[in-house]
């Protein structure tokens, strides 16, 4: 190799480390005080006791939930009670939320970790701001999706007007409708504890189910002579209406008048003398109810014997506190049977002429 050689190799090299350096430089590099291990937001535990709101923004809409010492309410349904639950675990979330590791600086690569800018429509980001009384900022960020796979867990999230997006501890996630964020449950009442069930459509056609004894299962009672119910109806449907009930959204009642010649009435009766009653319209493509219970005190067990009867005065109670006044939207299947009319019960006949008969004696 000669010198002259030998000098090119070494400006080659020197120029290929320096290209190097300035390549390594430009690349996207954490902060000196951004560093894996430390709390999102430090003081966010000391600061909650200012906490008076949460407010979760998305597609240039927002939804504030508000707390009053005892409960979370949802001011834009007009402060209906919101989930606790999922409120605080939001909040307790935040406040204890770890950098697990730096992900990317690249606005154009935000939308694989669902950190996009929230406010457009049809994004899948979500703003979450903790508020105190006036309205200020405790602590705010963008909240993208759940880390998959194998890795160690966590929530992708950044902070607003900083590049650096980051893979934290905990589930963070904001999504889903206002009604997700409500206290969801309306009553739950079990099959077995229905004897009855009576339902009225708007033009007069009326189903019937009950039980000949508290042992016995559901029946249709009053089917034209001779018909036989269908396979595709069970009577059992009736009974699990109560079971478990929720809704997906809530409002005040005046605010969604139900047609009379578009609502449907059910009187649904149970042990113990427990009645509720309901009226359920389909407005547009959504169904919506408003409920009603009763049931009478039970009378003083006699003398020295264990009294083994349900009182239903609490479920009656929490179930009218809650529903007085407002009307709730709910899964349609949760309701479906109550749609059913006499027709849809009737067992076809072979020929789909109508419903099967019973033969009569020879």
């Amino acid at each position: 190799m000669t010198f002259k050689t030998f000098g090119a190799l070494c400006v080659a090299t020197i120029l290929a480390v320096a290209l190097a350096v300035v390549t390594v430089l430009q690349q996207p590099r954490l902060e000196a005080n951004d560093k894996q291990g430390e709390r999102l937001f430090p003081s966010l535990e000391k600061d909650v006791a200012r906490l008076k709101s949460v407010v979760v923004s998305h597609g240039g809409e927002s939804t504030h939930f508000d707390w009053d010492g005892k409960t979370w309410h949802a001011r834009e349904r007009d402060n209906f009670p919101a989930s606790a639950e999922k409120l605080n675990g939001l909040v307790v979330g935040l406040a204890r939320a770890t950098k697990i590791e730096g992900k990317t600086r690249l606005a154009d690569r935000y939308s694989r970790l669902q950190l996009e800018d929230p406010a457009p429509k049809g994004t899948m980001s979500r703003e979450v701001a903790l508020q105190d009384a006036a309205g200020k900022d405790i602590a705010k960020l963008i909240v993208g999706r759940k880390q998959g796979g194998l890795g160690p867990g966590g929530t992708y999230v950044r902070l607003p007007n900083d590049p650096q997006t980051w893979l934290v501890t905990g589930d963070l996630t904001a999504i889903g409708t206002v009604g997700d964020w409500l206290q969801r449950e309306i009553v739950d009442i079990k099959a077995p504890n229905i004897n009855s069930v009576t339902v009225t459509h708007p033009n007069g056609d009326k189903v019937v189910v009950s039980r000949p004894n508290s042992m016995g299962n559901l029946s249709f009672q009053n089917l034209p002579k001779g018909a036989s119910p269908g396979q595709d109806v069970s009577p059992e449907e009736y009974a699990g209406i109560l079971a478990g009930m929720n809704m997906d959204d809530v409002a005040k009642a005046d605010a969604k008048p139900f047609p009379k010649d578009k609502t449907i009435t059910a009187v649904i009766e149970g042990v113990g003398g427990l009645q509720v009653n309901i009226d359920l319209a389909t407005l547009g493509e959504e169904t919506w109810i408003k409920i009603k219970a009763s049931a009478p005190a039970p009378a003083p067990a006699a003398p020295n014997v264990t009294d083994m009867r349900t009182d239903w005065s609490k479920t009656v109670n929490d179930l009218n506190a809650k529903a007085d006044g407002w009307v709730f939207q709910v899964p349609a299947y949760q309701v479906a049977a109550l749609k059913h009319h006499t027709a849809d019960i009737l067992r076809a006949s072979p020929q789909g002429r109508g419903p099967m008969m019973q033969d009569g004696p020879l």
